[in-house]
């Protein structure tokens, strides 16, 4: 089990992004929410996708959180119908993002561009989501889904297993 670091719209210096490359190399995982202020040193290279400038859709309509992969330990859970609707929040801003080779896109937006990916680092796992986990940008945090949402990404980032039980019903 390993811990788990969550960055969200922050300025990252070269020190400190040389430091969260190694903890996730050493195991470490490391969700980073990407909103207007926030930054990347390029010297820590761990980041899925190359990040880009703003996207503003709070004129007319904002952007939707489309395509997931239900596949993926972080989405699974919201496969079965009435499980819960991505779609419901609105984003009014995020940062065009560019996967990089290794990364693997987990959710899009309406218009296709990436909203959540992951790369795996040494032993680590990086997720990067381009907008923001706070109401700077969209109403993501006050729908239902968020808050499972952010569980399962953490226990998926720090690896986290169910531990066996001790006995089940029926045994001596």
């Amino acid at each position: 089990r390993a811990s788990v670091v969550v960055l969200n719209d922050i300025v990252v210096s070269a020190g400190l992004g040389r430091r969260l490359a190694r903890f996730v190399e050493g195991g470490g995982g490391l969700l980073v929410a990407f909103g207007a202020r926030a930054t990347w040193p390029p010297e820590a290279d761990v980041l899925p996708a190359t990040v880009e400038a703003p996207v503003d859709r709070s004129r007319g309509d904002s952007a939707r959180i489309g395509a997931l992969e239900y596949g993926h330990p972080v989405f699974e859970p919201f496969r079965a119908p009435r499980s819960g609707d991505f779609a419901a929040a609105r984003i009014y801003g995020y940062r065009a993002v560019t996967a990089g080779p290794s990364a693997q896109v987990l959710a899009r937006f309406d218009g296709g561009a990436p909203a959540l990916l992951e790369r795996r680092v040494g032993t680590g796992r990086v997720l990067l989501w381009a907008s923001t986990l706070d109401l700077a940008w969209s109403d993501f945090p006050l729908k239902p889904v968020f808050l499972p949402f952010v569980h399962r990404a953490m226990r998926h980032l720090a690896a986290y297993s169910e531990p066996a039980p001790w006995l089940t019903v029926g045994q001596v």
